[in-house]
């Protein structure tokens, strides 16, 4: 037990700590050549909040594993054997949906809309509901994840055609597919992943391993088109994005007093923010709830194994509330801080400093390394944690250079989004099933906290100085869209490693069939 706490804390500052060095030494040689940097108040506060990052990975990892997971997994085998298709529909709706509503991404990102965050929350809650649903009837019907996301995907984009017919909406596209990447984070990931893995493994059939991935991808589309429908039902429903106000700090005195109402801040409800602590428990009660609700009924499980649940749930929540109060009172405040700094840098610099940003960025997102080991344990080791993990981070540091660049040169996000998921639909087609489906699986995992809270803010501190604005609707259209394309770019990378894999075996299997046919060539026969 000793042993397995050590290993996942080691994992976790191996994931954290190059992000922190890439900050600390922006900021010293931003220092060093004159330019505005870091306090020594704001560098204690990001060593603290890193420190504690680390502490809460960790902790949501080991805790995850035996809760969120094993939820997951024991609601998914259960479901697949109900006879009344009525009681899979609503159990699977009312988990997709109310995890939704307390996701901590969700919850960031509404702080950063100039909307009615209640309105906003249930349209996304809806639309991941409904795809839940539709994601297990796929998998208990044995359908085709390429025809689903082929299907869907049109439909989106017919939609989007729709929108744009009034020019006064173009602004909101890049929310729009924010919408979809932000829903699926730390909390209801490692949930989707196991309940999906759990119909599979029951009504999988032949197919088990490749039907166990592809839910959490199809999760991110219904949040899309429910936007889409929100924004075409009431146009015009967004208010001028404001920038948050910057703390004016002195360089050299330590301001522990600031450190400290930043941490507590984070932690505990304050104004209109609810706090860490409220936004976990918000997170996880309603798995819990619901899953004992229908355990008591269904699944009966033995006293050991729902106090095991519990302990497993405690740790993850502690986990989290840690993580997400070092990523709330650090990461935000100090990314749209280094967003000003760099500013005023050449734009070629910006665009490779967002690369580095980025590659890194992903190993931060706690739901990315439940992702991963669950890819390596299905897969049979076939994918190696490490292989996706480089695939994802290559995916990620690309798609906040994308956004950088077009923040800075300012063009509309569909310039991306239309090539990009066309060359991803048709790479479905050239690349295995498993590919398919855990490629887009990492496109939704790969947008969680990290994303929202600490590169948007990078982002629209970049921003606010280029263009000289604390407010204005231009922000909705420059500076959002980074988690869309967060979640787009790992689409392709893992797709393109499934087409080196496939080449890789097709060069195998042509080798093995020559020594095959040179060995039969070489042989003698005798007729008597």
């Amino acid at each position: 037990m000793k042993n397995k706490y050590i290993k996942s804390f080691l994992n976790s500052a191996i994931s954290i700590i190059p992000i922190l060095a890439i900050i600390y030494a922006l900021s010293f040689i931003l220092q060093a050549s004159g330019m505005n940097g870091l306090s020594n108040t704001e560098y204690i506060l990001l060593g603290f909040g890193g420190f504690a990052m680390m502490v809460g990975l960790s902790l949501f990892q080991i805790g995850a594993q035996s809760s969120l997971i094993t939820i997951g997994g024991y609601m998914g085998a259960s479901l697949s054997k109900q006879k009344k298709l009525l009681i899979v529909i609503v159990f699977a709706f009312l988990l997709g949906s109310l995890i939704t509503c307390a996701e901590p991404s969700i919850l960031i990102m509404s702080k950063q809309v100039n909307m009615n965050s209640t309105v906003l929350i249930a349209s996304i809650a809806v639309g991941v509901g409904l795809f839940v649903v539709l994601g297990i009837i796929r998998i208990v019907l044995k359908k085709s994840l390429n025809v689903w996301f082929l299907a869907f995907y049109l439909i989106v984009f017919m939609l989007i055609c729709v929108l744009q017919a009034d020019p006064s909406n173009h602004p909101y596209l890049p929310f729009i597919f924010d919408a979809g990447g932000i829903t699926t984070g730390s909390a209801t990931v490692p949930f989707i992943l196991a309940l999906g893995a759990g119909v599979a493994m029951t009504r999988g059939g032949d197919k088990t391993r490749d039907s166990s991935f592809g839910l959490v991808g199809l999760a991110s589309i219904g949040p899309i088109i429910t936007m889409i429908i929100m924004i075409l039902v009431k146009p015009g429903g967004f208010s001028a994005y404001k920038v948050g106000e910057l703390a004016n700090l002195p360089l050299q005195e330590v301001k522990w007093d600031y450190i400290t109402n930043q941490i507590l801040t984070s932690l505990l409800p304050h104004d209109a923010s609810l706090g860490s602590i409220i936004e976990v428990v918000m997170a996880l009660a309603p798995i819990l709830i619901i899953f004992f609700i229908y355990e008591a009924i269904y699944i009966k499980l033995s006293l050991k194994k729902v106090l095991s649940l519990l302990v497993g749930a405690i740790v993850t929540f502690i986990g989290l509330t840690i993580f997400l109060t070092a990523v709330g009172s650090a990461m935000s405040p100090i990314g749209l801080k280094m967003g000003t700094f760099i500013a005023g840098l050449q734009d070629w610099i910006i665009i490779l400093l967002a690369f580095g940003i980025g590659c890194v960025t992903i190993l931060c997102e706690p739901a990315v390394h439940v992702l991963t080991t669950q890819i390596e344990e299905i897969s049979d080791g076939e994918l190696k944690k490490r292989t996706v993990l480089i695939a994802l981070s290559l995916g990620v540091g690309l798609a906040i250079c994308l956004s950088v660049i077009r923040t800075l040169f300012d063009f509309s996000i569909m310039y991306y989004i239309i090539p990009g998921y066309l060359l991803s639909l048709l790479m479905m087609f050239a690349v295995p099933d498993l590919y398919t489906a855990i490629a887009f699986d990492s496109g939704g995992t790969a947008s969680g906290p990290m994303a929202v809270s600490f590169v948007f803010p990078l982002i629209v501190g970049l921003l606010s100085v280029r263009i000289g604005q604390s407010e204005s609707i231009i922000f909705y259209e420059r500076a959002f869209g980074v988690v869309a394309l967060v979640a787009l770019t790992p689409i392709l990378a893992i797709q393109i490693l499934g087409t080196v894999s496939t080449i890789k075996n097709q060069h195998y299997l042509r080798v093995i069939r020559s020594q095959i046919h040179d060995e039969r060539n070489n042989e003698i026969i005798h007729f008597n």
